[in-house]
């Protein structure tokens, strides 16, 4: 639509930087708008047009009629209603142009026929012939619609150059002046025409030697009505400003009631200073529009502005101009008032919100004056401070650590440099950093200046970033430990094991060289359940409590135990107190672990000659709780020094200058003897024995055991090693799977092997064998997704899945899939042959396929 105008920036726009202009609020031209909104709604704003079009005509019309000579000729340059097509042109789409030209024509005759006159109506003049008003008709819609283009090409030039309250202003000022011009040239060439006509003629439509100086009276009178009209456009009273709006135009009323009873000096300029009066008092948009329409009412009740009667007074003649210079000076003035008070606006919002800002970003402002020892803070200082809005110079000290003060103090000394970085320390616990400078303020006092900004967060973070780096740093440097402990440990047995081999061949001693392997083997495998336990102890070994007696526990360790403490010189002896022999609920398995490595701790690495284990029953940790279980494992050796104490259960531990440094292990035997318990809601401590060595006292939260019959556990029907029975292996590792194939067809087994998954689930399409033992990581196809496929087929027989991962949720997958049992590598025969004969547990997998089936 021609109305719709995309905004070009300025050049000047374009350097415009700054909060000021980021802040600023975005405008819309008011002018623009409005023809934007006729575009929208044409009815609703056609129907003011012909209200405000057809009121102005009327009084304005009436107003001459009955206070001047009311001269066609004069009246007609240019028409009372001649803002009607200018304004209409430029405010309507050109599509519905025909709008305003309607409304212009009908204004247009009205004064033709209008009844408020002292003189003949121009109809019943007899001189006054079509052709004449056709002449008038077009000397008059030529100017308009000319100065309706150029007030169009004129917002155009303005609007990319200008703020948009700015282009409109400017136009505003800009009708004046194009106003003027225009309507001189249709005046001179309305003048060479009544100069063609009869002298009867010209004397009918009062043509005379007044002719030209009355119609330029009358044309600047219509610029200021152009003009003030393009102003109340910019300037428009809101809704709940409508009240003192007409108390504003009211006065004029009563001005004209006053002239009327004499008390007048000059009309017009009266009433021009008495608008100029509330225009400078009053706020400019209840002015604007109530002194514009103010003084049109006062002009249709006194004729004021109206009259065309000519002269001879040089005084009159002189107050007349003069009063038409005063209204130009009114507009302009409204039109100073109105920028002045949109910049401060503009400016006044923008500070708004970059207090606002400010106060988000956690930004404080401050002042010192050191010459009166008085502080001022805004709100966000306020808040970080804990301080009054103005307070004494000592009050800002006392909030500050002292370092922190005085730092402060110095920085706002005259002459010193602006600090840019200083950090500050608050008493509230807040830590600001801030920006101080000094100058003279106009009185010659020093006053110092500064941003404070609240970073605690951001020290916050700084700090736990820092603790998160070296938390970092210190699993880089476990996992550098697990490496090369993992190196070594996996290393001495290996190499015993490679040196146990070449003496095969050399030896007669097979008993001793198998237990010697056994033994090197049974190291391997430690040092990888340790490692495995440490890394994920929850999924390699899930919490399950069952009921045990303490005293058959403590006996089986000493059982487990006593071969190798004998080895080395070491007694085992148990010390149980009341309460042993009652069956408690725990996690056996865990706190068998604890007890273990404790116990083992205590035998490789005291060096002493007697190893005492305790078990007491005590009274619950907090109240309403289960009984204690607490244990104490003791021994009379070398000791532990008070400095490693505190390394005792960090992992990789594995002492320092004393002998333990040298000894075997894996340095994870304390820490996941303390995780069990702690994994438990236990505590695991040590202590120094008054007899000397080292102590350690755990301490397990365990409710007492209730007799109650065993649920048997669902398996699947055993089947018959003795008599022979067939298993599908697979396993990528080809030396495993010879390895593994030989013992089981010691076992009397048919074993087929399997390479990779894809190969399994074809030989087992081919014949199911009776047991399925599969590897986890395989080509092709994963031994879960294996398990997974034979379930879905309705496979129902027993299925082992082997891993030997010290990490991940292997068992997880294996157990998802539908695996009865998962067994970490090398595979146990001897539980394998158990399970053969008593039954493998029931898959929950393989269950729920079945029934589908």
């Amino acid at each position: 639509m021609p109305h719709l105008i995309p905004f070009v920036p300025s050049s000047r726009n374009r350097r415009e930087t700054g909060e000021a202009y980021v802040f600023r609020d975005f405008e819309q031209s008011r002018i623009l708008s409005i023809r934007q909104a006729v575009a929208k709604d044409p009815a609703l704003y056609t129907f003011w047009l012909f209200a405000v079009v057809m009121g102005w005509t009327v009084l304005m019309s009436a107003g001459a009629g009955l206070h001047g000579q009311n001269g066609l000729a004069v009246n007609l340059s240019p028409h009372v209603a001649h803002f009607t097509i200018i304004l209409g042109l430029f405010f309507y789409p050109l599509r519905l142009f025909w709008v305003p030209m309607l409304a212009y024509l009908v204004s247009f005759f009205y004064p033709f026929y209008q009844p408020f006159t002292n003189n003949v109506p121009w109809h019943m003049l007899p001189e006054l012939t079509p052709s004449v008003v056709l002449v008038f008709l077009g000397l008059n819609l030529g100017s308009g619609l000319l100065l309706g283009m150029l007030y169009r090409v004129a917002f155009l030039i303005a609007r990319p150059r200008m703020r948009a309250h700015a282009a409109d202003l400017s136009l505003g000022l800009a009708s004046y002046v194009l106003f003027a011009i225009v309507c001189a040239a249709q005046t001179l060439i309305t003048l060479r025409y009544l100069q063609s006509l009869p002298p009867e003629a010209q004397l009918a439509f009062g043509f005379d030697a007044h002719y030209l100086e009355l119609s330029m009276l009358r044309i600047f009178r219509g610029c200021a009505v152009v003009s003030g009209f393009l102003l109340v456009t910019v300037e428009f009273p809101r809704r709940n400003e409508g009240l003192p709006t007409a108390a504003v135009a009211c006065l004029f009323v009563l001005q004209a009631l006053l002239q009327a009873r004499g008390f007048v000096l000059y009309p017009m300029i009266d009433a021009v200073v008495l608008g100029l009066l509330l225009v400078l008092a009053l706020p400019i948009r209840i002015t604007m529009f109530g002194v514009i329409g103010g003084v049109a009412g006062l002009a249709a009740l006194t004729g004021a502005f109206l009259s065309d009667r000519p002269t001879l007074d040089p005084a009159e003649v002189t107050l007349e101009r003069y009063s038409l210079i005063a209204l130009a000076v009114l507009l302009v003035t409204m039109a100073v008032k109105s920028h002045t008070g949109h910049v401060l606006a503009q400016k006044d919002a923008a500070i708004t919100k970059l207090d606002r800002a400010r106060d988000f970003a956690g930004v404080g402002l401050f002042a010192v004056n050191r010459a009166n020892g008085r502080f001022r803070l805004d709100d966000a200082a306020q808040r970080m401070l804990s301080l009054p809005p103005e307070g004494a110079l000592d009050d800002l000290r006392r909030v500050l650590t002292t370092d922190d003060a005085a730092a402060l103090m110095r920085a706002m000394m005259p002459g010193a440099t602006p600090s840019r970085n200083l950090m500050l320390g608050a008493t509230t616990g807040r830590a600001l950093r801030g920006f101080v400078w000094s100058e003279a303020a106009p009185t010659g006092d020093p006053v110092a200046y500064g941003i404070l900004l609240d970073v605690t967060e951001a020290e916050e973070r700084e700090t736990r970033l820092r603790e998160a780096l070296d938390e970092l740093s210190n699993r880089q440097e476990r996992q550098r430990q697990l490496f090369s402990i993992v190196s070594h440990e996996l290393r001495t047995p290996a190499s015993v094991m490679s040196i146990l081999i070449d003496d095969v061949a050399e030896s007669d001693d097979r008993l001793r060289l198998q237990r010697q392997m056994r033994e090197a083997a049974d190291q391997l495998l430690s040092v990888l359940a340790d490692m495995r336990q440490t890394v994920n102890p929850e999924q390699n070994l899930p919490v399950k409590r069952v009921a045990y007696v303490p005293a058959e526990l403590a006996e089986s360790l000493r059982n487990a135990l006593e071969l190798t403490a004998r080895e080395k010189g070491i007694t085992v002896s148990l010390a149980l107190g009341a309460g042993a022999a009652q069956g408690r609920i725990g996690d056996v398995v865990r706190l068998r672990q604890a007890l273990t490595n404790l116990m083992r701790n205590a035998v490789i690495h005291s060096g002493g000659t007697t190893i005492r284990v305790s078990f007491t029953a005590a009274a619950p940790m907090v109240a309403g709780g289960p009984p204690v279980s607490q244990w104490q494992v003791e021994d009379d050796g070398i000791g532990i020094p008070p400095d490693q104490v505190e390394r005792l259960f960090e992992p990789f531990e594995r002492g320092s200058h004393d002998p333990r440094r040298s000894a075997d292990g894996s340095g994870l035997g304390l820490f996941i003897a303390r995780q069990s318990v702690e994994m438990l809601g236990g505590t695991l401590e040590f202590y120094a024995p008054a007899r000397g060595g080292a102590g350690y006292m755990l301490r397990l939260p365990e409710p007492f055991a209730e007799p109650a019959e065993e649920t048997p556990r669902p398996s699947l029907s055993p089947l018959a090693p003795d008599e022979g029975w067939s298993v599908v292996l697979a396993e990528d590792n080809a030396l495993v799977a010879d390895v593994t194939k030989a013992r089981l067809e010691r076992l009397r087994a048919s074993v087929r092997v399997a390479p990779d998954g894809r190969a399994a689930l074809a030989m087992i399409a081919e014949k199911q064998p009776d047991l399925v033992i599969t590897d986890l990581f395989m080509p092709e196809l994963d031994g879960d997704d294996l398990i997974r496929r034979l379930r879905q087929q309705g496979y129902t027989r027993p299925i082992i899945g082997l891993t030997a991962a010290v990490v991940g949720a292997e068992m997880e997958r294996f157990h998802a899939a539908g695996a009865n049992l998962v067994m970490q590598k090398p595979l146990d025969f001897k539980e394998l042959m158990r399970l053969m004969r008593e039954g493998f547990p029931e898959s929950p997998t393989a269950t729920a396929t079945a029934t589908q089936g």
